[in-house]
């Protein structure tokens, strides 16, 4: 009985159009590109229409969009896409930094050589157009390498504070990770820092770690500014 009934949801659901999942992804999608400009009312219905889904996936992918800080939900009224500046994105790349830079520091003891090896494989395995998904392998070798001092810092409070800040950079990072040319430049510092840690050189690894922060916040910046809306 409950398996007729998952299965007629299901069909159901597909008979409605887009999952929340699909639609949070074509949401993000939307407001990245430009197609829903930064400060733009959002029209819950217009998009349904032209999505071919119905307003309940739609609006719990409004609710995560605003949980990773893309949309402002305000009562009795439409949303909006939230006015991304320049200094939003200094103000969470910063953040970022001094987050990574303290857990690299509570992790360090631990970033054993049986702990970075899984990592080298990864590297070796994503090395630029040496493979047809290189760039689905560049941002998972990307996601391990933070990872080495996210997890391993100790520290419950700055983990949930790292992964909170993760969720909306994420989102970033498979934008920009479309840029081929700029996934090769994140390759190569990636790799300078993770030989820095092979090397044992924590002041090297914090300097270089710090530099690939403040380059990505202003790949990021630049990227934003080319699909801002135009004034007026």
């Amino acid at each position: 009985m409950h398996f007729k009934t998952a299965v007629s949801s299901a069909r159901k659901l597909k008979r409605q159009g887009l999952t929340a999942g699909q639609t949070y992804q074509r949401l993000i999608e939307a407001i990245l590109s430009g197609a829903l400009p930064s400060g733009g009312v959002v029209r819950e219905a217009r998009l349904a229409r032209d999505w071919k889904t119905s307003r309940t996936p739609l609006r719990e992918a409004m609710r995560r969009a605003a949980e990773s800080g893309f949309i402002v939900l305000r009562p009795n009224r439409a949303p909006v896409v939230r006015a991304m500046t320049a200094s939003d994105i200094r103000d969470i790349y910063g953040l970022r930094e001094v987050l990574e830079l303290y857990a690299l520091r509570l992790s360090w003891p631990h970033l054993t050589e049986e702990v970075i090896q899984p990592v080298v494989l990864l590297a070796e395995q994503a090395k630029p157009k040496a493979a047809p998904d290189w760039a689905r392998r560049c941002l998972k070798f990307d996601l391990a390498l933070h990872g080495l001092w996210m997890r391993r810092c100790g520290n419950s409070w700055l983990i949930a504070d790292l992964e909170r800040n993760y969720r909306f950079l994420r989102i970033l990072q498979r934008w920009i990770g479309r840029d081929f040319e700029h996934l090769e430049r994140s390759y190569g510092q990636h790799i300078g820092i993770l030989e820095a840690i092979q090397r044992r050189d924590e002041p090297m690894v914090r300097e270089l770690l710090s530099a690939h922060i403040r380059k990505s916040a202003q790949l990021v910046e630049h990227n934003l500014q080319k699909t801002a809306a135009p004034e007026g």
